[in-house]
């Protein structure tokens, strides 16, 4: 009797959760899958309008070994991320240009639905649901299918990285930290993750792959050893132009600030004192909150990030999903996946809506830990 009594019981609690979330949760995979598969139809657009940002990349391969990787004939051919990071574009260089767009936009691809699953793994959630967000999330389908960009690479690295916070692991925390180099704004909000929280044998081996980066760099610019001051100007003559043309898509606190018209000053101390409040709040919380959240704080105050560096968002997206119960997740990600397609109409709006979702995020998570509950979101205090 008793025993068919809690029977009815938790029927009759599945299905007042389940009745209102089951028609929401088909909107959600209903509309993101229309979204995704309408921005990879637009890779054909892509490819014969110059592939995106791909050429940059797949230049980068043709000039690797060459001084010409830092004095590049053609403006267009500038590369901003570590020298070194040029040798893994060489085989694609060699190849025609829409082949090797095919293939990278596969690899992203990839790289996301990869990082999907780690993420499951260590939040402890459903590993179809966490992958098809990941993979669905509009700014990566952007990255590898129109722009040609490399972020989910970065979101794989991050994700391994947090994985290897969980697992309390040096090796699996500190190389993908130490791979994430490849483009330095990725990797400097885990670094500081590892000062703040006094990693320092992690710190150790990130410091040994920089090095290690640093030769490589040398040798991809033709032996040049000082590379870092060529590196440097070549960043500072092309920055203004970039952030001209890319304005309207930022999504972090300075790249908004400056577009309002803020002076440098200001968008300084601005961003330094978010910056402290986060590195204060990552000492409060627990390791794998705190490396989730330094993912998305650190795009949150970067100087450079555009709509699809978004990605970045999604290890703080899939750790408070998890803290959730499935109607509250599931409006979360709904809301999530209607604002994130806007970015396309951001030279309209005058802003990127993807940065309410990284400025906002980063401040609520801030409001939270600093001023709320330290145990807010389910998350034990006494986690390390």
């Amino acid at each position: 009797m008793n025993g068919s009594l809690v029977g009815v019981r938790i029927r009759t609690r599945e299905e007042t959760l389940r009745g209102p979330v089951l028609p929401l949760r088909s909107l959600l995979w209903a509309w993101s899958g229309a979204v995704a598969l309408a921005l990879a139809s637009a890779s054909v657009w892509s490819v014969r309008h110059g592939a995106g940002d791909w050429r940059v990349f797949a230049s980068a391969g043709s000039l690797a070994g060459t001084r010409a990787l830092l004095a590049p004939p053609e403006a267009w051919q500038a590369f901003f991320y570590l020298p070194g990071a040029a040798w893994a574009l060489v085989p694609f260089a060699r190849m025609p240009l829409a082949v090797s767009f095919a293939l990278n936009a596969f690899c992203m691809l990839g790289c996301a639905a990869f990082a999907g699953v780690v993420a499951a793994r260590t939040f402890d959630r459903r590993a179809r649901q966490t992958v098809a967000t990941f993979v669905l999330w509009p700014p990566v389908v952007y990255a590898a299918a129109i722009a040609g960009q490399n972020a989910p690479l970065g979101l794989l690295l991050a994700q391994l990285a947090i994985a290897g916070v969980a697992a309390r692991s040096v090796a699996l925390t500190a190389v993908p930290i130490g791979l994430l180099l490849y483009k330095p704004t990725y990797a400097l909000p885990f670094v500081v993750l590892l000062v703040v929280r006094r990693r320092v044998r992690e710190l150790v081996i990130v410091a040994c792959i920089g090095v290690a980066w640093y030769a490589a760099s040398a040798a991809a610019t033709g032996g040049d050893w000082s590379w870092p001051i060529a590196w440097t100007r070549l960043i500072a003559r092309f920055a203004a132009g970039d952030f001209a043309v890319n304005a309207p898509f930022a999504v972090s606190l300075p790249g908004v600030l400056i577009r309002l018209g803020a002076t440098p000053g200001v968008v300084v101390a601005v961003v330094a004192l978010v910056a402290v409040a986060c590195a204060v709040a990552m000492r409060r919380v627990g390791a794998v909150e705190a490396a989730c959240a330094a993912c998305l704080a650190g795009l949150a105050l970067s100087p450079h990030a555009w709509a699809y560096d978004a990605v970045l968002a999604l290890p703080m997206i899939a750790y408070t999903t998890s803290r959730l119960d499935e109607r509250a997740r599931t409006r979360l990600l709904l809301g999530l996946s209607l604002i994130a397609p806007l970015f396309f109409v951001s030279p309209l709006l005058g802003f990127d809506p993807l940065a309410i979702v990284v400025i906002g995020g980063t401040l609520a998570w801030l409001a939270v830990r600093l001023l709320g509950p330290r145990a807010a979101l389910g998350v034990p205090v006494s986690e390390r």
